[in-house]
């Protein structure tokens, strides 16, 4: 009982997914099929991923809007035909494409000194503009050696489940078991305090960057390879959902505060939502409705809304500080 109730404790995330399941289960019996669950991890992988990526960046107190244009642009990459090869050649240059992408991102926030709402404000554009220009627009199916990451299987097991899992177990000792992360976690928590300590931000940040582009780079393969083809209308909207997800699963706007499993489990909560809507008839469109509604309902159940409302007391605001954790040593931080 105290491990199912530290786990809830870390996670209480779970205690709305289950619930939820049970309601849509109740409403429409074939909710609860295996073949359902798989199909709820499947659509839910592609958002594991790039929230994965996204939740690096958001404990920066960062954000990044051009992950759906991004996710569009490596879709019209590997369609046309810009990467050759055996697979795994194609999928290991669009990887690394995306990196240096999401780099770029990053150089023009740490370097540069813009903020990351306008710097992927524009980058945005830039790569939806990017790929339709090599689309022209059109639908084009990709080649058929593409796409294992997005029907194959493993043992058995969905591919794009596997992908999403390997990815998320990734993330989740980056962030906790090394340096970088203690670096991301620290640089969210206080800017000031982090240089401070001699942190390397401009280097934190890029490689931040730099992994989300990374990871949205896996997110188009497995995309891709799911529908088979690009269409104009791929990414769309996905930002909000990445960062809806990120969000729901806990991590702070503010920085400093998140878990690479609960940005997973806030993925697969938006995919249950989604996959219960269709199967009980709803509109397709109620779908924006709801993640507007979980969004603000995660937003409201934190304790962001106190840190805002402080920015407009009358006496001056104190220096935050960097917030005891266990993740993060109290030591001195190296110089790098």
């Amino acid at each position: 009982m105290k491990t199912l109730g530290k786990v809830l404790g870390r996670q209480p995330l779970i205690l709305a997914i289950v619930p939820l399941f049970v309601v849509f289960s109740v409403i429409q019996p074939n909710m609860a099929t295996a073949a359902n669950m798989l199909n709820i991890g499947i659509q839910s992988s592609v958002l594991v991923i790039a929230a994965t990526g996204m939740t690096f960046v958001i404990l920066t107190a960062g954000i990044d809007l051009s992950v759906g244009a991004m996710l569009f642009l490596g879709a019209a990459v590997m369609t046309t035909g810009l990467v050759n090869g055996p697979p795994a050649v194609s999928y290991l240059l669009v990887v690394l494409l995306f990196a240096l992408v999401g780099a770029f991102n990053g150089v023009a926030i740490a370097k540069i000194g813009i903020p990351a709402m306008i710097v992927t404000l524009a980058t945005l554009q830039i790569f939806r503009g990017a790929g339709g220009h090599i689309t022209q627009q059109r639908s084009i199916a990709i080649a058929p050696t593409l796409r294992w990451a997005g029907t194959g299987d493993l043992l058995g097991v969905p591919a794009p489940i596997v992908i999403a899992l390997l990815v998320m177990l990734a993330g989740h000792l980056v962030l906790m078991r090394t340096v970088f992360g203690r670096y991301v976690q620290a640089l969210g928590s206080s800017d000031s305090a982090a240089q401070n300590a001699g942190l390397p931000r401009t280097a934190i940040l890029v490689g931040v960057y730099a992994l989300e582009g990374l990871l949205v780079g896996v997110a188009a393969i497995v995309q891709i390879g799911r529908i088979g083809a690009t269409q104009p209308t791929v990414g769309n909207g996905f930002e909000l959902t990445v960062i809806t997800a990120v969000v729901l699963g806990g991590t702070s706007l503010f920085g400093g505060r998140g878990t690479i499993i609960g940005s997973a489990l806030g993925a697969v909560t938006l995919g249950l939502l989604e996959n219960g809507l269709v199967l009980t008839g709803a509109s397709p469109y109620s779908f924006d409705l709801v993640r507007g509604i979980v969004l603000l309902a995660a937003l409201l159940a934190s304790e962001q809304p106190q840190r805002v409302f402080a920015r407009f007391r009358t006496h001056p605001p104190q220096a935050p500080e960097v917030p005891a954790s266990p993740h993060i040593s109290t030591v001195a931080l190296p110089h790098p």
